[in-house]
């Protein structure tokens, strides 16, 4: 009788450690910073022109300076929120030129499991965040525009959705 007696306080214990154990806090993320504004939010997606940025290579992140903000953003995302420059026809500078030749290579890579080349060609696929980031930093001041949203996966980093290097004025205002 007394291991019986054992067996119903043991699970009395269980249970009322297992309701406090398994209360899980969601995850949230952090807000978008104060230069999103309603006229740049769309869809929870704020989009801004960067003055300045710098790249960690090793994290994959880089960090800019929006327009008319003194507070500095770290945004990292996938190969895809990477697009070709725009608005800069033939007179684009050297690092934007590069960025979209790299752009423009890497998506031209198969990575089908039958081409020999594949696992070379998905590894650089995936680092090209890395090599653009890094070309970003070398772009003039305030050509690089970002669209991100709120991120609960890396704290104090935003999720990157686009990034663009464009021209001054660039996209032309509607006719």
């Amino acid at each position: 009788m007394r291991s019986g007696h054992r067996i119903i306080r043991t699970a009395s214990i269980v249970v009322a450690l297992g309701g406090a154990g398994l209360a899980v806090a969601p995850a949230n993320a952090a807000p978008l910073p104060g230069v999103c504004t309603p006229v740049n939010v769309v869809d929870d997606i704020c989009t801004v022109r960067l003055a300045s940025v710098t790249a960690d290579v090793v994290n994959g992140t880089v960090t800019g300076t929006p327009i008319g903000s003194a507070t500095a953003i770290t945004l990292a995302g996938q190969g895809d929120a990477y697009l070709e420059s725009a608005g800069f026809g033939d007179a684009a500078p050297d690092p934007i030129q590069r960025w979209d030749a790299t752009i423009k290579s890497v998506s031209a890579l198969d990575v089908d499991p039958s081409d020999p080349n594949w696992y070379g060609n998905a590894k650089t696929r995936v680092f090209m965040p890395r090599t653009l980031n890094d070309l970003a930093t070398q772009f003039p001041p305030d050509v690089l525009v970002v669209g991100f949203s709120a991120d609960d996966a890396q704290s104090g980093t935003f999720r990157l959705v686009t990034i663009q290097p464009r021209a001054t004025g660039w996209p032309p205002p509607p006719a």
